[in-house]
């Protein structure tokens, strides 16, 4: 049997991993994991697992972002703009350009779906 076209992010093997300190760590030493499962021929089109332990580190989203937090919480402090709060089973949508800073206070896990270029609103 063919493996098929759709792919199940956490199951099938990831087609790449990276783990490293966070750049711009304003807090602590966070240290994060990316797996990627599925990266678009273009480029402009990622989806894969990220996960990253305690510390702070400033951000400027390259891409859109949708992110839905599996495990721990994260706190997003918008530049200049409101803080956000997001636990286990919460979700949100960070567009391309935004500057923060992310705040991590144990762990956190998230699924994340990105694009780089889109058209319109």
């Amino acid at each position: 049997m063919s493996k098929g076209q759709i792919v199940t992010l956490g199951k099938d093997e990831p087609l790449k991993h990276t783990s490293m300190a966070k750049a711009n760590a304003k807090t602590g030493e966070p240290h994060a994991n990316n797996w990627t499962f599925f990266d678009h021929s273009s480029g402009n089109f990622k989806a894969g697992i990220w996960d990253c332990t305690a510390g702070s580190w400033e951000h400027n989203h390259p891409k859109l972002e949708f992110c839905y937090i599996v495990e721990g919480s994260v706190t997003i402090k918008e530049e200049d703009g409101p803080t956000h709060v997001y636990n286990a089973g919460d979700s949100f949508v960070v567009p391309k350009g935004t500057r923060v800073t992310w705040i991590v206070e144990n762990y956190a896990k998230k699924l994340f779906v990105s694009a780089a270029h889109l058209e319109g609103k």
